[in-house]
């Protein structure tokens, strides 16, 4: 029976209902591409393990916890219990981190874009944060959007980042934001359609990551202009990565 096997070290709630959650397991973290996934878990009152998969927001390089961006969906069955977790609490994290949704196979000086909205931001988070990431001359275009201002988690750590490296620009967009924001409104393709972030078959890879409607929007968008979706046998320059 698998059990519960990593502590919850500390937990930031970025508004209601997303948190970020660090997690230490009880085995030393395995080696992972920035980008991938592992599944957590939680224990039910008849001892059923309910898992699910989650993108690590942490990089590989910090060996000590992985960090996680989560929504909980009111009536699921793991995130609202995920959702009342606190320090020192104990959940369980799968051994084996997998997925393709990375930038392997990336040609070096690559122009990368990219896309997400809500928790999709964060396999891009453990990428930029890794350093061999920044040693392929890749430059980088991150779009977040959501739907009110206080959901921008990371803004202040990527804002930082695109003041201190000339690689690294960073757009975000508020669907339903105050009277207050000063900033982009609307939803993340009209970067993409309004020619802010111009982009091209011959010289950029694409990335969306989010909400599966949004995805299937900006696939349309980007196939008809000659981009064409990254599978393992087929690679491509359009790389997707859906949420639920």
């Amino acid at each position: 029976m698998k059990k519960e096997n990593a502590t919850l070290l500390s937990r930031s709630d970025i508004s209601e209902g997303l948190f970020i959650i660090r997690v230490k397991p009880d085995f030393p973290i395995p080696d992972f591409i920035p980008g991938q996934y592992v599944a957590l878990g939680l224990l039910t009152e008849e001892n059923k393990l309910i898992k699910r998969a989650y993108s690590i927001a942490s990089s590989p390089d910090q060996k000590d916890r992985l960090e996680f961006y989560i929504a909980r969906v009111d009536g699921g069955a793991l995130t609202p219990r995920l959702d009342k977790l606190q320090s020192g609490d104990r959940l369980y994290v799968s051994p084996k981190i997998t997925g393709t949704f990375t930038l392997q196979g990336v040609p070096a000086g690559s122009h990368v874009v990219f896309i997400s909205t809500g928790t999709g931001i964060a396999p891009y988070i453990s990428m930029l944060r890794t350093a061999n990431v920044w040693q392929h001359n890749w430059k980088f275009i991150l779009i977040h959007g959501v739907r009110y201002e206080q959901d921008l988690a990371y803004k202040d750590e990527l804002e930082k980042l695109a003041k201190e490296s000339d690689l690294f620009h960073y757009y975000c967009t508020v669907s339903r934001a105050s009277e207050a924001w000063q900033g982009e409104r609307g939803y993340v393709g009209k970067f993409l359609k309004d020619g802010v972030v111009q982009v091209t078959p011959e010289s950029n890879h694409l990335f969306l990551c989010g909400n599966p409607a949004m995805i299937d929007e900006l696939s349309v968008f980007l196939t008809q202009r000659g981009f064409k979706e990254h599978k393992k046998r087929s690679p491509g320059n359009l790389h997707l990565e859906k949420y639920w």
